[in-house]
């Protein structure tokens, strides 16, 4: 079961849906000399000069994982995410002045950062990053949540910027809540067809200190509270 929490004003409103898990894929065998690399068979088609992460990979902090998704039907998308850093948080530090229910604030809040590229032939401008990158923690796959910098100030999220095209950089911060008794294991790519996940471990440090706003940002700021408030 996958739980979304999400902002309206000062408060925040869960909303619950399906989510989808990873299953599990036999390995091949590969008769590659010990060192060389044998690109696995794609399970989207992608352009040719792309190498997608093979399903199963376990990737640290820093590492590149190229990952492929169908943004919508016959819609292919491809992007090479480096998840930086993870930092594991609390309502009282860095969510000062929020309204947070009781059943909302005996969950941890988490923040991802991570860089990802458009490797792909799809323009992916205005996409949220939702149904793409998941927090597990061993038993339930988590969606991410996005706020806008005057919401949440320690971790500014969003769709990506618009247009998005191949070769297009965005770095992001994603929100994760995760259950009582339970702790944010790994960021979770889960491929199609039921192919074991990529995923991204490493160990929580201290949240970042959010950095002065320049022009850019607040005219990003500006665009993501008027699609908020439409």
């Amino acid at each position: 079961m996958l739980t979304r929490l999400l902002v309206a004003g000062l408060g925040l409103v869960v909303l619950a849906g399906c989510g989808s898990g990873g299953g599990s894929a036999g390995d091949e065998e590969s008769n590659a000399p010990s060192g060389a690399s044998s690109a696995a068979p794609a399970y989207l088609e992608v352009p040719g000069d792309v190498d997608l992460t093979e399903p199963g990979t376990e990737l640290a902090f820093g590492e590149d994982g190229v990952i492929a998704f169908e943004r919508r039907q016959k819609e292919v998308g491809a992007l090479s995410v480096t998840v930086q850093r993870l930092e594991r948080t609390s309502f009282g530090e860095s969510f000062a002045g929020w309204n947070v229910d009781e059943a909302t604030s005996a969950r941890t809040p988490y923040f991802v950062r991570l860089v990802v590229t458009n490797v792909g032939q799809t323009d992916l401008g205005g996409m949220l990053l939702d149904n793409v990158l998941w927090a597990d923690d061993g038993s339930t796959l988590e969606a991410p949540n996005y706020y806008t910098r005057a919401q949440l100030p320690a971790c500014t999220g969003g769709p990506l910027p618009t247009p998005f095209a191949t070769g297009a950089s965005a770095e992001l911060c994603q929100v994760y809540f995760i259950a009582p008794a339970r702790q944010l294991e790994s960021v979770s790519f889960q491929p199609p067809a039921g192919l074991e996940a990529v995923t991204w471990r490493g160990e929580p440090g201290k949240v970042t200190k959010p950095g002065k706003k320049n022009k850019r940002d607040k005219k990003q700021d500006e665009k993501q509270d008027e699609k908020s408030q439409g």
